[in-house]
Protein backbone atom coordinates (compact mmCIF):
# COMPACT_ATOMS: atom_id res chain seq x y z
CA UNK A 1 0.00 0.00 0.00
CA UNK A 2 1.47 3.59 -0.76
CA UNK A 3 1.96 5.83 1.63
CA UNK A 4 2.37 3.33 4.31
CA UNK A 5 4.06 5.17 7.26
CA UNK A 6 7.15 2.90 8.27
CA UNK A 7 7.17 1.65 10.83
CA UNK A 8 10.14 -0.83 13.02
CA UNK A 9 11.55 -3.37 11.30
CA UNK A 10 10.75 -5.96 13.89
CA UNK A 11 6.94 -5.22 13.80
CA UNK A 12 7.18 -4.40 10.04
CA UNK A 13 8.29 -8.65 9.78
CA UNK A 14 6.07 -9.58 12.58
CA UNK A 15 3.03 -8.23 11.03
CA UNK A 16 4.04 -9.27 7.31
CA UNK A 17 4.39 -13.00 9.46
CA UNK A 18 1.15 -13.02 10.54
CA UNK A 19 -0.32 -12.69 7.32
CA UNK A 20 1.88 -15.23 5.96
CA UNK A 21 -0.36 -18.13 7.10
CA UNK A 22 -3.70 -17.84 6.23
CA UNK A 23 -6.65 -17.96 8.82
CA UNK A 24 -10.07 -19.44 8.76
CA UNK A 25 -13.44 -17.41 9.67
CA UNK A 26 -12.85 -18.62 12.96
CA UNK A 27 -9.44 -17.16 14.03
CA UNK A 28 -8.28 -21.07 13.54
CA UNK A 29 -5.51 -21.80 11.16
CA UNK A 30 -5.63 -24.28 8.89
CA UNK A 31 -4.15 -27.99 9.60
CA UNK A 32 -1.76 -28.42 6.33
CA UNK A 33 -0.29 -31.09 8.28
CA UNK A 34 -0.50 -33.77 5.20
CA UNK A 35 0.92 -30.88 2.54
CA UNK A 36 4.38 -30.52 5.07
CA UNK A 37 4.87 -34.24 5.36
CA UNK A 38 5.47 -34.89 1.89
CA UNK A 39 8.24 -36.65 0.48
CA UNK A 40 8.61 -36.84 -3.32
CA UNK A 41 9.24 -39.93 -5.62
CA UNK A 42 11.58 -39.13 -7.93
CA UNK A 43 11.29 -40.83 -11.12
CA UNK A 44 12.31 -40.45 -14.83
CA UNK A 45 11.47 -36.88 -16.45
CA UNK A 46 9.23 -36.74 -19.37
CA UNK A 47 10.39 -33.70 -20.34
CA UNK A 48 11.68 -32.84 -24.03
CA UNK A 49 15.30 -32.28 -23.83
CA UNK A 50 15.72 -32.85 -20.18
CA UNK A 51 19.54 -33.73 -19.37
CA UNK A 52 20.99 -36.72 -18.25
CA UNK A 53 20.49 -37.51 -14.54
CA UNK A 54 17.46 -34.78 -14.32
CA UNK A 55 14.58 -36.22 -11.80
CA UNK A 56 10.94 -35.45 -12.05
CA UNK A 57 8.29 -35.39 -9.39
CA UNK A 58 5.11 -34.62 -8.28
CA UNK A 59 3.77 -32.49 -5.35
CA UNK A 60 0.51 -32.00 -3.41
CA UNK A 61 -0.33 -28.39 -2.48
CA UNK A 62 -4.19 -26.89 -1.90
CA UNK A 63 -5.76 -24.60 -4.22
CA UNK A 64 -6.28 -22.52 -1.28
CA UNK A 65 -4.07 -22.36 2.01
CA UNK A 66 -6.50 -21.01 4.11
CA UNK A 67 -9.52 -24.04 2.92
CA UNK A 68 -7.51 -26.59 2.08
CA UNK A 69 -10.09 -29.07 2.05
CA UNK A 70 -11.59 -27.72 -0.94
CA UNK A 71 -9.39 -29.47 -3.47
CA UNK A 72 -5.82 -29.77 -4.13
CA UNK A 73 -3.13 -29.44 -7.63
CA UNK A 74 -0.17 -30.95 -8.18
CA UNK A 75 3.20 -29.33 -9.13
CA UNK A 76 5.90 -30.71 -11.50
CA UNK A 77 9.17 -30.53 -9.68
CA UNK A 78 12.41 -31.27 -11.07
CA UNK A 79 16.19 -32.06 -9.79
CA UNK A 80 19.62 -32.71 -10.38
CA UNK A 81 21.46 -34.27 -7.87
CA UNK A 82 24.47 -32.39 -6.76
CA UNK A 83 27.54 -34.06 -8.46
CA UNK A 84 25.70 -34.20 -12.03
CA UNK A 85 23.90 -38.23 -10.74
CA UNK A 86 20.11 -38.20 -10.82
CA UNK A 87 19.98 -41.94 -9.29
CA UNK A 88 18.39 -42.82 -5.70
CA UNK A 89 15.40 -40.14 -3.95
CA UNK A 90 15.61 -38.66 -0.56
CA UNK A 91 16.95 -34.95 0.12
CA UNK A 92 20.13 -33.07 -1.52
CA UNK A 93 22.39 -34.60 1.79
CA UNK A 94 23.23 -37.26 0.41
CA UNK A 95 26.75 -38.13 -1.13
CA UNK A 96 26.17 -38.93 -5.42
CA UNK A 97 30.12 -39.24 -7.02
CA UNK A 98 31.23 -36.10 -8.54
CA UNK A 99 32.31 -35.63 -12.07
CA UNK A 100 35.73 -36.50 -10.73
CA UNK A 101 34.97 -39.36 -8.85
CA UNK A 102 35.07 -37.81 -5.78
CA UNK A 103 32.31 -37.37 -3.41
CA UNK A 104 31.23 -33.42 -3.47
CA UNK A 105 32.46 -31.69 -0.58
CA UNK A 106 30.02 -30.51 2.05
CA UNK A 107 26.81 -30.55 0.11
CA UNK A 108 24.53 -28.04 1.08
CA UNK A 109 21.12 -29.34 0.09
CA UNK A 110 19.04 -27.81 -2.23
CA UNK A 111 18.93 -24.62 -4.44
CA UNK A 112 15.52 -23.90 -6.06
CA UNK A 113 15.40 -22.06 -9.39
CA UNK A 114 12.62 -20.06 -10.79
CA UNK A 115 13.29 -18.49 -14.58
CA UNK A 116 10.83 -16.31 -14.60
CA UNK A 117 7.57 -14.86 -16.63
CA UNK A 118 5.93 -15.28 -14.64
CA UNK A 119 4.80 -18.13 -17.17
CA UNK A 120 7.86 -19.85 -17.35
CA UNK A 121 8.49 -23.66 -16.98
CA UNK A 122 11.35 -24.57 -14.44
CA UNK A 123 11.00 -27.96 -15.98
CA UNK A 124 12.14 -26.65 -19.41
CA UNK A 125 14.46 -24.45 -18.38
CA UNK A 126 16.88 -26.28 -15.86
CA UNK A 127 18.67 -27.97 -18.12
CA UNK A 128 19.65 -25.05 -19.78
CA UNK A 129 21.11 -23.37 -17.19
CA UNK A 130 23.57 -26.12 -16.43
CA UNK A 131 26.60 -24.95 -17.90
CA UNK A 132 26.33 -21.34 -15.70
CA UNK A 133 26.01 -23.35 -12.70
CA UNK A 134 28.61 -25.48 -12.72
CA UNK A 135 29.94 -24.04 -9.72
CA UNK A 136 27.19 -24.77 -7.68
CA UNK A 137 26.45 -28.08 -8.92
CA UNK A 138 29.05 -30.01 -6.50
CA UNK A 139 27.38 -28.83 -3.27
CA UNK A 140 23.95 -28.32 -4.28
CA UNK A 141 20.49 -30.44 -6.01
CA UNK A 142 19.66 -28.06 -8.37
CA UNK A 143 16.14 -27.97 -8.15
CA UNK A 144 13.10 -25.82 -10.22
CA UNK A 145 9.19 -26.69 -10.72
CA UNK A 146 6.40 -24.83 -12.87
CA UNK A 147 4.84 -23.31 -10.03
CA UNK A 148 0.53 -23.48 -10.01
CA UNK A 149 -0.76 -22.36 -13.14
CA UNK A 150 1.78 -22.90 -15.47
CA UNK A 151 3.46 -26.06 -17.31
CA UNK A 152 2.60 -29.00 -16.02
CA UNK A 153 1.12 -27.13 -13.01
CA UNK A 154 -2.50 -27.01 -13.07
CA UNK A 155 -1.84 -24.71 -16.36
CA UNK A 156 -3.93 -21.51 -16.52
CA UNK A 157 -6.51 -21.91 -19.53
CA UNK A 158 -8.21 -19.85 -21.52
CA UNK A 159 -9.40 -21.38 -24.49
CA UNK A 160 -8.29 -20.87 -28.20
CA UNK A 161 -9.72 -17.82 -29.18
CA UNK A 162 -9.24 -16.31 -25.79
CA UNK A 163 -5.45 -17.22 -25.72
CA UNK A 164 -5.48 -15.94 -29.36
CA UNK A 165 -6.48 -12.72 -28.63
CA UNK A 166 -3.96 -12.86 -25.65
CA UNK A 167 -1.18 -13.55 -28.24
CA UNK A 168 -2.29 -10.48 -30.85
CA UNK A 169 -3.15 -8.15 -27.92
CA UNK A 170 0.45 -8.29 -26.59
CA UNK A 171 2.02 -7.82 -30.22
CA UNK A 172 -0.62 -5.00 -31.34
CA UNK A 173 -0.41 -1.62 -30.79
CA UNK A 174 -4.00 -0.46 -29.93
CA UNK A 175 -5.31 1.96 -32.31
CA UNK A 176 -5.64 5.35 -30.83
CA UNK A 177 -9.00 6.12 -31.21
CA UNK A 178 -12.06 5.72 -29.95
CA UNK A 179 -13.46 2.44 -31.73
CA UNK A 180 -9.66 1.40 -31.38
CA UNK A 181 -10.04 1.92 -27.57
CA UNK A 182 -13.38 0.04 -27.25
CA UNK A 183 -12.58 -2.65 -29.03
CA UNK A 184 -9.65 -3.60 -27.01
CA UNK A 185 -11.46 -3.17 -23.59
CA UNK A 186 -13.82 -5.44 -25.00
CA UNK A 187 -11.52 -8.15 -26.12
CA UNK A 188 -9.98 -7.68 -22.36
CA UNK A 189 -13.30 -8.44 -20.77
CA UNK A 190 -13.90 -11.28 -22.95
CA UNK A 191 -10.01 -12.68 -22.53
CA UNK A 192 -10.78 -12.64 -18.57
CA UNK A 193 -14.51 -14.21 -18.73
CA UNK A 194 -13.35 -17.38 -20.63
CA UNK A 195 -10.01 -17.62 -18.33
CA UNK A 196 -12.30 -17.78 -15.19
CA UNK A 197 -14.76 -20.31 -17.01
CA UNK A 198 -12.21 -22.59 -18.87
CA UNK A 199 -9.87 -22.71 -15.47
CA UNK A 200 -12.27 -22.63 -12.62
CA UNK A 201 -11.92 -22.57 -9.41
CA UNK A 202 -7.74 -22.38 -9.47
CA UNK A 203 -7.77 -19.07 -10.90
CA UNK A 204 -7.91 -16.63 -8.27
CA UNK A 205 -5.34 -18.52 -6.24
CA UNK A 206 -2.49 -18.87 -8.89
CA UNK A 207 -0.88 -15.54 -7.44
CA UNK A 208 2.50 -15.16 -6.08
CA UNK A 209 1.69 -15.23 -2.42
CA UNK A 210 0.61 -18.67 -3.24
CA UNK A 211 3.28 -19.80 -5.09
CA UNK A 212 5.54 -18.70 -2.15
CA UNK A 213 3.55 -20.91 0.07
CA UNK A 214 4.19 -23.56 -2.12
CA UNK A 215 7.52 -22.86 -2.33
CA UNK A 216 7.89 -23.35 1.32
CA UNK A 217 6.07 -26.87 1.43
CA UNK A 218 8.60 -27.34 -1.43
CA UNK A 219 11.51 -27.21 0.63
CA UNK A 220 10.27 -28.88 3.52
CA UNK A 221 9.70 -31.76 0.98
CA UNK A 222 13.28 -31.74 -0.55
CA UNK A 223 14.37 -31.99 3.56
CA UNK A 224 16.04 -28.69 3.89
CA UNK A 225 15.56 -26.23 6.76
CA UNK A 226 15.92 -22.88 4.88
CA UNK A 227 15.54 -22.48 1.27
CA UNK A 228 18.37 -21.16 -0.68
CA UNK A 229 16.55 -19.65 -3.58
CA UNK A 230 17.96 -18.28 -7.12
CA UNK A 231 15.22 -16.17 -8.94
CA UNK A 232 15.67 -14.31 -12.22
CA UNK A 233 12.94 -11.89 -13.99
CA UNK A 234 9.76 -12.18 -11.92
CA UNK A 235 11.65 -15.07 -9.99
CA UNK A 236 12.68 -12.02 -7.86
CA UNK A 237 9.12 -11.01 -6.90
CA UNK A 238 8.71 -14.78 -5.67
CA UNK A 239 12.02 -14.62 -4.26
CA UNK A 240 10.87 -11.36 -2.33
CA UNK A 241 7.10 -12.27 -1.27
CA UNK A 242 9.03 -15.65 0.23
CA UNK A 243 11.39 -14.26 2.12
CA UNK A 244 8.08 -11.54 3.75
CA UNK A 245 5.90 -14.61 4.45
CA UNK A 246 8.94 -17.08 6.11
CA UNK A 247 11.69 -14.92 6.93
CA UNK A 248 13.30 -17.26 9.17
CA UNK A 249 12.95 -20.02 6.94
CA UNK A 250 14.86 -17.88 3.93
CA UNK A 251 18.30 -19.30 3.62
CA UNK A 252 20.88 -17.45 0.89
CA UNK A 253 19.03 -15.85 -1.60
CA UNK A 254 20.06 -14.33 -4.89
CA UNK A 255 17.74 -12.03 -7.10
CA UNK A 256 18.47 -11.66 -10.60
CA UNK A 257 16.84 -8.89 -12.82
CA UNK A 258 14.94 -7.38 -10.39
CA UNK A 259 11.56 -7.35 -10.61
CA UNK A 260 9.63 -4.03 -8.82
CA UNK A 261 7.34 -4.65 -5.94
CA UNK A 262 5.97 -1.49 -5.88
CA UNK A 263 5.12 -0.16 -9.56
CA UNK A 264 1.54 -0.31 -10.60
CA UNK A 265 0.63 -2.01 -14.38
CA UNK A 266 0.81 1.33 -15.66
CA UNK A 267 4.26 2.69 -13.58
CA UNK A 268 6.05 -0.89 -14.58
CA UNK A 269 4.73 -0.72 -18.66
CA UNK A 270 5.87 2.49 -18.72
CA UNK A 271 9.48 2.20 -17.21
CA UNK A 272 9.99 -1.05 -19.54
CA UNK A 273 9.40 1.36 -22.21
CA UNK A 274 11.47 3.78 -21.54
CA UNK A 275 14.40 1.12 -20.78
CA UNK A 276 13.85 -0.78 -24.14
CA UNK A 277 13.88 2.27 -25.96
CA UNK A 278 17.10 3.17 -24.16
CA UNK A 279 18.37 -0.37 -24.82
CA UNK A 280 17.47 0.31 -28.95
CA UNK A 281 19.41 3.42 -28.93
CA UNK A 282 21.85 1.62 -27.28
CA UNK A 283 22.11 -1.72 -29.60
CA UNK A 284 22.24 1.10 -33.01
CA UNK A 285 24.70 3.61 -31.36
CA UNK A 286 26.84 0.09 -30.97
CA UNK A 287 26.18 -1.19 -34.45
CA UNK A 288 27.56 2.16 -35.46
CA UNK A 289 30.37 2.07 -33.91
CA UNK A 290 31.65 -0.57 -35.84
CA UNK A 291 31.92 1.58 -38.93
CA UNK A 292 31.43 0.21 -42.22
CA UNK A 293 31.08 -3.23 -40.24
CA UNK A 294 28.27 -2.34 -38.95
CA UNK A 295 25.27 -3.36 -41.65
CA UNK A 296 22.77 -0.63 -40.96
CA UNK A 297 24.82 1.87 -41.36
CA UNK A 298 28.37 3.77 -40.29
CA UNK A 299 26.70 6.30 -37.92
CA UNK A 300 24.11 6.02 -35.50
CA UNK A 301 21.97 8.51 -37.43
CA UNK A 302 22.06 6.18 -40.62
CA UNK A 303 21.72 3.10 -38.51
CA UNK A 304 18.27 4.48 -36.93
CA UNK A 305 16.93 5.79 -40.73
CA UNK A 306 17.68 2.58 -41.93
CA UNK A 307 15.72 1.06 -38.70
CA UNK A 308 13.14 3.46 -39.30
CA UNK A 309 12.42 2.79 -43.25
CA UNK A 310 12.66 -1.13 -42.76
CA UNK A 311 9.78 0.34 -40.09
CA UNK A 312 7.80 2.64 -42.60
CA UNK A 313 8.42 -0.46 -45.58
CA UNK A 314 6.67 -2.90 -43.27
CA UNK A 315 3.73 -0.60 -42.02
CA UNK A 316 2.83 0.10 -45.96
CA UNK A 317 3.03 -3.80 -46.91
CA UNK A 318 4.06 -6.80 -44.75
CA UNK A 319 6.98 -8.95 -45.66
CA UNK A 320 6.51 -12.94 -45.91
CA UNK A 321 7.85 -15.36 -44.16
CA UNK A 322 9.10 -18.77 -45.08
CA UNK A 323 5.66 -20.50 -44.64
CA UNK A 324 3.73 -17.13 -46.32
CA UNK A 325 2.68 -15.51 -43.20
CA UNK A 326 3.00 -12.28 -43.22
CA UNK A 327 5.68 -10.14 -40.95
CA UNK A 328 4.52 -6.91 -39.93
CA UNK A 329 5.82 -4.06 -38.30
CA UNK A 330 4.57 -5.63 -35.27
CA UNK A 331 6.51 -8.49 -36.09
CA UNK A 332 9.92 -6.22 -36.01
CA UNK A 333 9.24 -4.86 -32.72
CA UNK A 334 8.89 -8.09 -31.14
CA UNK A 335 12.35 -9.08 -32.57
CA UNK A 336 14.14 -5.76 -31.54
CA UNK A 337 12.60 -6.73 -27.86
CA UNK A 338 13.53 -10.46 -27.75
CA UNK A 339 16.91 -9.90 -29.50
CA UNK A 340 17.60 -6.90 -26.34
CA UNK A 341 17.13 -9.67 -23.69
CA UNK A 342 20.83 -10.82 -24.77
CA UNK A 343 23.47 -9.25 -25.89
CA UNK A 344 25.02 -11.71 -27.73
CA UNK A 345 21.85 -11.33 -30.37
CA UNK A 346 22.50 -8.17 -31.44
CA UNK A 347 25.02 -8.95 -34.25
CA UNK A 348 21.95 -11.35 -35.45
CA UNK A 349 19.69 -8.42 -35.20
CA UNK A 350 21.31 -6.08 -37.22
CA UNK A 351 21.81 -8.71 -39.91
CA UNK A 352 17.94 -9.47 -39.78
CA UNK A 353 17.13 -5.84 -39.77
CA UNK A 354 19.44 -5.24 -42.94
CA UNK A 355 18.14 -8.03 -44.88
CA UNK A 356 14.89 -7.29 -44.39
CA UNK A 357 15.31 -3.99 -45.74
CA UNK A 358 17.68 -4.88 -48.63
CA UNK A 359 15.83 -7.73 -49.61
CA UNK A 360 12.61 -8.00 -48.17
CA UNK A 361 13.73 -10.98 -46.18
CA UNK A 362 12.51 -11.78 -42.47
CA UNK A 363 13.80 -14.80 -42.45
CA UNK A 364 16.71 -14.36 -39.43
CA UNK A 365 14.05 -11.99 -37.18
CA UNK A 366 11.28 -14.50 -37.92
CA UNK A 367 13.17 -17.32 -36.35
CA UNK A 368 14.46 -15.26 -33.14
CA UNK A 369 10.77 -14.59 -32.77
CA UNK A 370 10.09 -18.22 -32.93
CA UNK A 371 12.33 -19.35 -30.76
CA UNK A 372 11.65 -17.12 -27.77
CA UNK A 373 7.94 -17.99 -28.36
CA UNK A 374 8.79 -22.11 -28.20
CA UNK A 375 7.14 -22.19 -31.88
CA UNK A 376 7.78 -24.57 -34.08
CA UNK A 377 8.44 -23.30 -38.49
CA UNK A 378 4.70 -22.93 -38.53
CA UNK A 379 4.25 -21.05 -35.39
CA UNK A 380 2.56 -23.69 -33.54
CA UNK A 381 3.54 -23.64 -29.74
CA UNK A 382 4.20 -26.85 -28.01
CA UNK A 383 0.51 -28.21 -26.11
CA UNK A 384 1.94 -27.77 -22.25
CA UNK A 385 3.30 -23.98 -22.93
CA UNK A 386 0.61 -21.43 -21.53
CA UNK A 387 3.40 -19.18 -20.78
CA UNK A 388 1.59 -16.28 -22.19
CA UNK A 389 -2.03 -17.14 -20.04
CA UNK A 390 0.09 -17.36 -16.96
CA UNK A 391 1.84 -14.13 -17.20
CA UNK A 392 -1.36 -12.29 -17.72
CA UNK A 393 -3.40 -14.37 -14.53
CA UNK A 394 -0.35 -14.22 -12.14
CA UNK A 395 0.08 -10.74 -13.00
CA UNK A 396 -3.94 -9.81 -12.54
CA UNK A 397 -3.66 -12.02 -9.52
CA UNK A 398 -0.71 -9.48 -8.31
CA UNK A 399 -2.19 -6.14 -9.08
CA UNK A 400 -4.37 -4.22 -6.82
CA UNK A 401 -5.50 -1.66 -9.42
CA UNK A 402 -8.05 -1.66 -11.88
CA UNK A 403 -9.08 1.51 -14.51
CA UNK A 404 -12.65 2.81 -13.32
CA UNK A 405 -12.39 3.47 -17.37
CA UNK A 406 -9.92 1.51 -19.23
CA UNK A 407 -10.63 3.23 -22.46
CA UNK A 408 -10.37 6.69 -21.14
CA UNK A 409 -6.73 5.86 -19.29
CA UNK A 410 -5.74 4.59 -22.55
CA UNK A 411 -6.42 7.92 -24.33
CA UNK A 412 -4.78 9.84 -21.74
CA UNK A 413 -1.63 7.16 -21.35
CA UNK A 414 -0.68 7.32 -25.35
CA UNK A 415 0.97 10.62 -25.64
CA UNK A 416 3.02 10.05 -22.86
CA UNK A 417 4.13 6.47 -24.17
CA UNK A 418 4.69 7.68 -27.41
CA UNK A 419 7.01 10.38 -25.59
CA UNK A 420 8.85 7.93 -23.57
CA UNK A 421 9.27 5.03 -26.66
CA UNK A 422 8.30 6.21 -30.02
CA UNK A 423 9.60 2.38 -30.90
CA UNK A 424 7.99 0.61 -28.21
CA UNK A 425 5.75 3.03 -26.26
CA UNK A 426 2.41 2.76 -28.66
CA UNK A 427 2.32 -1.28 -28.05
CA UNK A 428 3.65 -1.19 -24.53
CA UNK A 429 0.31 1.30 -23.67
CA UNK A 430 -1.99 -1.19 -23.75
CA UNK A 431 -0.33 -3.15 -20.66
CA UNK A 432 -1.48 -0.16 -18.72
CA UNK A 433 -5.20 -1.87 -18.95
CA UNK A 434 -4.33 -5.14 -19.73
CA UNK A 435 -6.00 -6.28 -15.92
CA UNK A 436 -9.16 -5.12 -17.60
CA UNK A 437 -12.12 -7.42 -16.49
CA UNK A 438 -10.23 -9.21 -14.00
CA UNK A 439 -10.91 -9.04 -9.61
CA UNK A 440 -8.38 -7.14 -7.87
CA UNK A 441 -5.87 -8.86 -6.69
CA UNK A 442 -4.17 -8.73 -3.58
CA UNK A 443 -2.16 -5.61 -2.44
CA UNK A 444 0.35 -7.42 0.11
CA UNK A 445 3.04 -7.22 -2.53
CA UNK A 446 3.27 -3.41 -2.40
CA UNK A 447 3.11 -3.62 1.63
CA UNK A 448 6.57 -5.55 1.91
CA UNK A 449 8.72 -3.48 3.90
CA UNK A 450 11.33 -4.56 5.55
CA UNK A 451 10.87 -8.44 5.90
CA UNK A 452 13.34 -9.58 8.66
CA UNK A 453 14.45 -12.13 6.60
CA UNK A 454 18.40 -12.63 6.17
CA UNK A 455 20.54 -10.27 3.41
CA UNK A 456 20.04 -11.13 -0.37
CA UNK A 457 21.91 -10.52 -3.08
CA UNK A 458 20.77 -8.68 -5.41
CA UNK A 459 22.38 -8.36 -9.28
CA UNK A 460 20.99 -5.21 -11.42
CA UNK A 461 21.89 -4.89 -14.71
CA UNK A 462 22.75 -1.30 -15.77
CA UNK A 463 21.14 -1.90 -19.35
CA UNK A 464 18.24 -4.41 -18.28
CA UNK A 465 15.39 -3.53 -20.66
CA UNK A 466 12.68 -5.44 -18.85
CA UNK A 467 13.68 -5.10 -15.52
CA UNK A 468 14.85 -1.43 -15.86
CA UNK A 469 18.17 -1.32 -13.12
CA UNK A 470 16.75 1.25 -10.45
CA UNK A 471 14.60 -1.35 -9.42
CA UNK A 472 17.04 -3.47 -7.89
CA UNK A 473 17.86 -0.95 -5.34
CA UNK A 474 14.00 -0.51 -4.69
CA UNK A 475 13.66 -3.78 -3.89
CA UNK A 476 16.85 -3.64 -1.92
CA UNK A 477 14.98 -1.25 0.39
CA UNK A 478 11.80 -2.91 0.61
CA UNK A 479 13.59 -6.33 1.58
CA UNK A 480 15.42 -4.17 4.45
CA UNK A 481 19.07 -6.01 3.74
CA UNK A 482 20.03 -6.65 0.38
CA UNK A 483 23.32 -6.16 -1.42
CA UNK A 484 23.47 -4.78 -5.27
CA UNK A 485 25.47 -6.09 -7.13
CA UNK A 486 26.16 -4.11 -10.75
CA UNK A 487 26.55 -5.18 -13.86
CA UNK A 488 27.45 -2.91 -15.97
CA UNK A 489 26.14 -4.17 -19.20
CA UNK A 490 23.49 -4.48 -21.40
CA UNK A 491 20.57 -7.30 -21.42
CA UNK A 492 18.45 -9.08 -19.42
CA UNK A 493 19.94 -10.21 -16.34
CA UNK A 494 23.77 -10.40 -15.31
CA UNK A 495 24.55 -14.06 -13.93
CA UNK A 496 24.83 -15.67 -17.58
CA UNK A 497 26.36 -12.51 -19.18
CA UNK A 498 29.12 -11.75 -16.86
CA UNK A 499 32.20 -14.32 -15.26
CA UNK A 500 32.33 -11.58 -13.16
CA UNK A 501 28.62 -11.30 -11.57
CA UNK A 502 28.42 -15.20 -11.33
CA UNK A 503 32.08 -15.20 -8.80
CA UNK A 504 30.35 -12.88 -6.83
CA UNK A 505 26.79 -15.13 -6.91
CA UNK A 506 28.59 -18.38 -6.46
CA UNK A 507 30.69 -16.81 -3.39
CA UNK A 508 27.63 -16.48 -1.50
CA UNK A 509 25.55 -19.39 -2.89
CA UNK A 510 28.83 -21.17 -1.77
CA UNK A 511 30.44 -19.82 1.44
CA UNK A 512 27.83 -16.72 2.05
CA UNK A 513 30.21 -14.44 1.19
CA UNK A 514 28.51 -11.33 -0.12
CA UNK A 515 30.11 -8.61 -1.77
CA UNK A 516 30.27 -4.80 -0.41
CA UNK A 517 27.42 -2.64 -1.30
CA UNK A 518 28.84 -0.49 -4.07
CA UNK A 519 30.80 -3.59 -6.13
CA UNK A 520 30.35 -3.80 -9.61
CA UNK A 521 31.40 -5.83 -12.84
CA UNK A 522 32.56 -4.30 -15.70
CA UNK A 523 30.22 -4.82 -19.08
CA UNK A 524 31.38 -7.96 -21.10
CA UNK A 525 31.78 -9.00 -24.66
CA UNK A 526 28.93 -11.30 -25.44
CA UNK A 527 30.39 -15.21 -26.50
CA UNK A 528 29.72 -15.54 -30.52
CA UNK A 529 26.27 -16.20 -31.17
Amino acid sequence: MRGRTAVGAAGAAMALLALAVPALADGAKPDLTRFYTQRPVWGACTVKGAPQGMECAKLTVPIDYAHPADGTIELAVARIRAGGSGSGSGSGSGTDVGPSGAAPAAPKGSLVFNFGGPGESGLKDLGGFLTDTEGLADQYDLVSFDPRGVGRSAPVRCGAAAEQEIESSADTAPANDAEGRKQLVAELRSIAQECRRTTGKLLPHVGTINASRDLDVLRQALGDKKLNYFGISYGTRLGAVYAAQFPKRTGRMVLDAVDSLTADAEQSALAQATAFQRGLDTFLSDCARQGAGCPLGATTAVATRTLDATVAQLDKQPAKTASGADFTSADLRTAITNSLYAEQLWPTLAYGISTLHDKGDPAALDQINKSFAGEDAQGKRAADDNSKEALLAINCADEPKRPKDPAAELASLEDKFAKASPMFGPEQVGAAVSCTGWPAGTDYIRRIDRTGAPSVLLIGTRGDPATPYQWAAETARRLGKGVVLTYEGEGHGGYTASRCVREHADAFLLEGTLPAEGTSCARETPPAH
